[in-house]
C-alpha cells in the first residue's frame, strides 16, 4: 500500500487505464456540462400533448450531475496520466469513482441479453476489473472495502428490488413493450439490433 505522501509511476498499464479515462469521461463530462442548446426533449418528457417542465428539469438535473462526475473522473485521470505518477490519495479516487458508478449498472441489468450486453460494453465495467486486478495493493483496505460493498449494493438491489418493481414479468418482451410506449418503435428497432432479437423468429418458434 502507498503511504499518503508517496507517489507511484504509471507503467504502461496504468498509463493506458489513464488515458482510457480521459478520453471518454473527460469527454462526455465536458459535453454533457455544456449542451444545454443541443439536447433534445425526450418523447417520454410529453404529457397532456406537451412537454412537462418538471419532468425536463428532473431530468436536466440526472444529466448534469452524471456530466460532472464524468468530468471528475476525467480530469483526475488526465493529470496522474500527464505528470506521470499518481498519488494513493488519486488512485483511491478513481476506485470510488468506479465504484459509485457500477452499482447503477448492476442494479438496472436489463433483461434478456441485452442486459448482458450492455455490461461488457461499458468502460467502466472493464477499467474497474483492471484497477482491481493490478492496483487494489496500492490503496487502504478500507477504502477497496467500500468500493466491493457499493459493487455488491448494486448487486442486491437488482435482486430484491429491481426484479420485483420493474417490467412484469421480467423478460426482454415487457422491456419492448415499455420502450415502445415511451419512446417509440425506432428506439425498440434500435435496442433489437443490440440485443439481436428478432420477433419474427421468436413469434415463429412460439407457434
Amino acid at each position: 500500500m502507498l503511504s499518503a505522501t508517496e507517489f507511484y509511476p504509471t507503467g504502461t498499464l496504468l498509463n493506458t487505464v489513464l488515458w482510457i479515462e480521459a478520453v471518454i469521461y473527460l469527454g462526455i463530462g465536458a459535453y454533457e456540462l455544456f449542451d444545454d442548446f443541443f439536447e433534445k426533449p425526450k418523447p417520454w418528457m410529453r404529457l397532456n400533448d406537451r412537454m412537462n417542465g418538471w419532468i425536463m428539469f428532473q431530468h436536466k438535473v440526472g444529466h448534469k450531475m452524471h456530466a460532472g462526475l464524468c468530468f471528475l473522473l476525467g480530469f483526475v485521470a488526465l493529470n496522474g496520466a500527464i505528470e506521470g505518477m499518481v498519488t494513493r490519495f488519486e488512485l483511491e479516487l478513481i476506485f470510488i469513482s468506479f465504484a459509485v458508478i457500477m452499482p447503477v449498472l448492476w442494479s438496472t441489468f436489463l433483461p434478456g441479453k441485452l442486459g448482458v450486453i450492455v455490461i461488457l460494453t461499458k468502460p467502466e465495467f472493464w477499467l474497474q476489473s483492471i484497477m482491481f486486478v493490478y492496483f487494489s495493493d496500492l490503496i487502504r483496505l478500507e477504502i477497496l472495502l467500500l468500493c466491493i460493498g457499493l459493487n455488491l449494493w448494486g448487486v442486491i438491489v437488482y435482486f430484491l428490488h429491481t426484479r420485483k418493481n420493474y417490467f412484469s414479468p421480467y423478460t426482454y418482451q415487457s422491456l419492448r413493450r415499455d420502450a415502445a410506449e415511451a419512446e417509440g418503435e425506432a428506439r425498440v428497432k434500435q435496442l433489437d439490433r443490440v440485443a439481436m432479437y428478432n420477433d419474427k423468429e421468436t413469434s415463429t418458434t412460439q407457434e
